[in-house]
């Protein structure tokens, strides 16, 4: 499956947006002091996965760290796997009756899962040479740079080019490319030819796939050298001879003007937002998860896997799409940090899995539309030209039965259109998803039983991660059921489109129960897992199901009737998490409703995390360069912006003791926000609107300004101006002169 399709140009606007910016961007840096105060320095470097430096285009991307007196780096790109499927000794797939609510097949993890592919894979290694007296070595987050020192001299440079998968290397060490060995692949070919170096390496197929291609060459030109990575998925024929054209291309440029382009090109994407914190925590992680997005999304590319290869060939679940939590958390952020354009890896990968869901969704519980797995992986080919069991589909019982997770999927999707508005790229990409999402929701309820208030039975499901199979109304389903309607009747009434359907939507959403409760013990209630699910009956959650109708649901909002609030603040206080997974979502969800615990409960998982190298090791198996980390850019906004259904808030759950500034955040509605937060309070807030929208905004005054005339506060906090598209609004407290 090759996902990087350019429809009417959409792929090509993308780019361009990592390069130029929005309409709205200036070409300087917001708070360049506050990026420049996230660079990392190392003075050692002997592990590569907390003392290693990492560069990237989002496409080819590799980290640096000392291995046996050598500087040592590893690099890869979104597209190297080791794709093959084996299914041979599988059961079944997985049946569910709707109507009967029963789930037949085999349970756990089938056999074609304890293979040790599918896996990405590093494509190579490279020696930089010795390592030099007195060394450190700093990565420069402001150029995408790693700079190494010989006490205050420096001894080399490395980048990875911002617009060609090229590793540009200056210092006078030789460097030599090595291959990555493992057992259960062929041995990779070296050589040189016409004074470059290379590297050739195929990765074997299966019945149903063919298999892969990939070459690295090595050029040199003094004290520059240029390692090229091309695939088969990046051109069409001879692999090898690409690879050593661009390396050559490469090293006859003027080097200072392939720096100076690397550099503007960063420049442009650090112009975009920023943020200016007092935590100073809070801030350099803002700016290193969103480096790291960077260096790791792209648009055109494939989507970064659970956790890349990089310093470690041993990944954790195959490093596949994990789509109950763990692939969403690395995109969902990225539209509302103003960087829409991110997002498009996992939106085209999802758009182009849409036949292989289809089949699921028919194979599973015989309707039309698409269901998602726990788990999918790259380069799958439509099941209909599959000939090997199953369609090489895998199916794991329990964990692939939660029927909101394809709604999770969808939210990525939305989000993106909410805060770019681009409805180009939501007719060409993000709407057959939706779509076919509505159709499976459509066509499960209507074989669901009834409750005794004629509501429907949403199952049998399975709440994520927890509990028995076959349940009903979890609250995850529920509330992603009534996101995938919204956006679906929302989508199509803008793209005059479907109707039919949208009219079913709106029909089937009022069909949808309450969220199951049980007493505690005092008789107070609290949400749980599904209906007839008894107190505690979960006692502690990886995913904390009960409360995702606040985050990442979009349920129940800060504007919920405060009855409703209430049930979920105390679900929340009598929640308790494994001290795993989720605390993103956990403490968004806590944010939601401005309970003032989220920022340090957040600190206090992340900060004994945090490595020299700027990344956050997750517990457990989970190690370092886990995508879901990039979240924790998404948590940091939703401390200082909400837009919750259109509605915007400013600094909901902002510690009143820091001072922050953030410019040019997106809302939904497609509006760039700056404000400030001083001494305890609102200072002052501009909207840009990038589309002609309605603009609700929650007063954080008494009386409230806006280009200097006094708006009127409506019921509910909120003022609400038609905004069309380029206008400007200045909000203050006071009149300005």
């Amino acid at each position: 499956m090759k996902t990087r399709i350019v429809i009417n140009g959409v792929l090509i606007a993308l780019a361009g947006l990592l390069c130029h910016g929005s309409s709205s961007a200036q070409d300087s840096i917001p708070f360049p002091d506050s990026l420049r105060e996230a660079n990392v320095t190392l003075a050692k470097m002997q592990d590569g996965q907390g003392n290693s430096l990492m560069v990237g285009n989002g496409d080819l991307y590799g980290v640096l760290w000392v291995k046996n007196g050598d500087l040592f780096m590893r690099i890869t790109k979104n597209d190297i796997w080791d794709a093959r499927v084996d299914t041979s000794e599988d059961g079944s797939l997985h049946k569910v009756d709707i109507a009967r609510g029963e789930v037949s097949g085999p349970t756990g993890a089938p056999p074609s899962y304890k293979r040790p592919y599918p896996q990405p894979r590093c494509a190579a290694a490279m020696r930089l040479g010795t390592v030099p007296e007195k060394m450190s070595a700093k990565l420069d987050i402001e150029t995408a740079s790693v700079a190494v020192y010989s006490a205050e001299e420096p001894v080399a440079t490395i980048r990875i080019l911002h617009n060609r998968n090229v590793v540009l290397i200056d210092g006078p060490n030789a460097v030599n490319i090595e291959a990555i060995k493992a057992k259960t692949l062929p041995a990779a070919t070296l050589g040189k030819s016409d004074g470059v170096s290379w590297l050739m390496m195929t990765l074997p197929g299966d019945i149903d796939y063919k298999g892969m291609e990939y070459a690295l060459a090595l050029a040199v030109k003094g004290d520059v050298k240029a390692v090229s990575l091309v695939t088969s998925y990046d051109v069409e024929g001879d692999v090898l001879k690409s690879a050593v054209a661009l390396s050559k291309q490469t090293i006859a440029e003027q080097e200072v003007t392939l720096i100076q382009e690397h550099e503007h090109a960063w420049q442009a994407f650090w112009s975009r937002s920023g943020v200016q914190l007092e935590d100073k925590v809070l801030q350099r992680w803002w700016y290193r998860m969103l480096y790291f997005a960077r260096t790791v999304c792209k648009p055109g590319a494939e989507p970064v896997a659970l956790m890349p290869p990089l310093a470690t060939d041993a990944t954790p679940w195959h490093a596949d799409y994990h789509h109950n939590y763990n692939a969403w958390q690395a995109f969902w952020p990225l539209p509302a940090a103003n960087h829409p354009e991110l997002a498009d890896p996992w939106i085209s990968y999802l758009n182009a899995m849409i036949p292989r869901f289809k089949f699921l969704a028919r194979e599973r519980y015989g309707i039309d539309g698409l269901c998602v797995p726990i788990s999918s992986f790259i380069h799958e080919p439509d099941p209909a030209e599959c000939k090997s069991k199953n369609k090489r589909q895998m199916s794991m019982n329990p964990w692939g039965l939660t029927i909101g997770m394809a709604g999770m999927d969808v939210q990525n999707i939305w989000q993106k259109y909410l805060c770019d508005q681009d409805s180009e790229y939501l007719k060409a990409r993000s709407y057959p998803f939706i779509r076919e999402t509505v159709r499976f929701y459509l066509a499960f309820m209507k074989q669901c039983k009834k409750d005794n208030e004629g509501k429907v039975l949403l199952g049998p499901s399975y709440s994520p991660e927890h509990g028995p199979v076959g349940i009903y109304n979890c609250p995850f389903d529920i509330a992603y059921v009534r996101y995938t309607f919204d956006a679906f009747i929302q989508a199509a009434n803008e793209l005059k489109m479907d109707s039919d359907l949208v009219e079913q939507c709106r029909d089937y959403k009022a069909l949808l129960g309450r969220y199951p409760t049980a007493p505690d013990k005092s008789g107070k209630p609290v949400v749980v897992d599904w209906k007839g699910c008894g107190y505690k009956q979960v006692p502690r959650h990886n995913i904390e199901v009960p409360v995702s109708p606040v985050f990442p649901g979009d349920q129940v909002t800060w504007f919920s009737a405060e009855s409703e609030k209430e049930l979920f603040r105390h679900t929340i206080e009598d929640t308790k998490n494994t001290g795993n997974n989720s605390h993103v979502m956990f403490n968004i969800a806590k944010a939601r409703l401005s309970m003032p615990e989220a920022v340090n409960d957040a600190k206090a998982f992340f900060l004994p995390r945090e490595l020299p190298n700027g990344f956050i090791r997750m517990p457990w198996a989970h190690g370092t360069f886990m995508q879901e980390t990039i979240g924790i850019v998404g948590l940091i906004n939703e401390f200082m912006l909400q837009s919750v259904q259109n509605k915007i808030r400013l600094f909901p759950c902002w510690p009143k003791d820091k001072d922050a500034r953030f410019s040019q955040l997106r809302a939904q509605g497609g509006f760039i926000v700056s404000a400030e937060f001083k001494a305890g309070r609102i200072v002052s807030a501009t909207v840009e609107s990038t589309a002609d929208r309605q603009l609700q905004f929650l007063s954080p005054w008494k009386t409230i300004y806006v280009n200097g005339r006094q708006m009127v506060i409506g019921p509910e906090g909120l003022v609400t101006l038609n905004a069309q598209r380029d206008q400007v609004f200045s909000f203050t407290e006071t009149r300005q002169k």
